[in-house]
């Protein structure tokens, strides 16, 4: 079955579904083969694995088998940040993957001129997923509905080299003194994920380090009903706030420039 991202909804939904399903069967069997796995480093501390290439090489071949309409912007091979094209993130949180650690997802989010409009999140691992659209609403998977808080006390961070240590602990700050607790599991997508799921009351990131790390959770987040807002920069790395956390971050100059 071949879809368009200006089809069905439920159709769409159906196929971005199948593909996380493949593409997270295919990440959790190299993440149960971990002595297998070559590893390199884009820079300091910025791992890639053959594990992430391989993923992002059957994503792209599903994408365009099933949404041929879309270009690809993908972490690990580039591409083109078009009209409308899929930002694809192979495995995010690479260093928890490569640690045996379970916080690592697949993410996958439709940008149609500028805005986030699609995306589907797959935590194999956890065996968790979450795939939703704007006006569609959102499909959840592992999570049960009586597990979900009235009024959730965790925040998500995320933390990288370009937001400097004493913001970040400025941010933590601000939401211990508003009685909520930071949590940071070193993946923006899968953070983003749990906010959609109303597990927690929002997330934090400034310079995150491109839209495949958030496109799929901003995506999920709207499609949940909640507030969102990013900024694009020109070397690529995005600003990132979700959730209801708009009033506990302060009026530092990034937050400012939002949209």
């Amino acid at each position: 079955m071949t879809g368009s991202t200006t089809s069905n909804g439920d159709e769409a939904l159906d196929l971005l579904s199948r593909i996380l399903g493949l593409a997270g069967a295919q990440s959790l069997a190299l993440f149960n083969s971990m002595a297998l796995r070559q590893v390199d480093a884009k820079s300091p501390g910025d791992l890639v694995s053959d594990a992430d290439r391989a993923v992002e090489a059957t994503l792209r071949d599903l994408l365009g088998q099933d949404f041929p309409d879309c270009d690809i912007l993908g972490e690990e091979f580039g591409g083109t940040a078009s009209p409308r094209f899929w930002a694809v993130d192979p495995i995010d949180g690479t260093s928890n993957f490569l640690s045996g650690l379970p916080y690592w997802t697949i993410s996958l989010g439709l940008i149609v001129d500028g805005s986030p409009v699609m995306g589907g999140i797959v935590a194999p691992a956890m065996g968790l997923s979450a795939v939703g659209s704007v006006g569609g609403g959102l499909r959840l998977t592992g999570l049960e509905p009586g597990s979900r808080p009235i009024d959730p006390p965790c925040i998500g961070l995320g933390r990288n080299d370009r937001w400097p240590a004493p913001d970040r602990h400025a941010v933590e700050a601000a939401i211990e003194a508003s009685g909520h607790a930071p949590r940071l599991f070193g993946s923006c997508a899968l953070s983003l994920m749990l906010v959609a799921a109303g597990r927690m009351k929002g997330y934090v990131e400034p310079r995150v380090g491109g839209l495949w790390d958030c496109a799929g959770g901003l995506a999920l987040c709207r499609a949940a009903g909640l507030p969102t807002a990013f900024k694009v920069h020109p070397d690529g790395t995005v600003d990132v706030l979700a959730g209801e956390v708009f009033d506990l971050v302060g009026n530092p100059d990034w937050v400012a420039e939002l949209t």
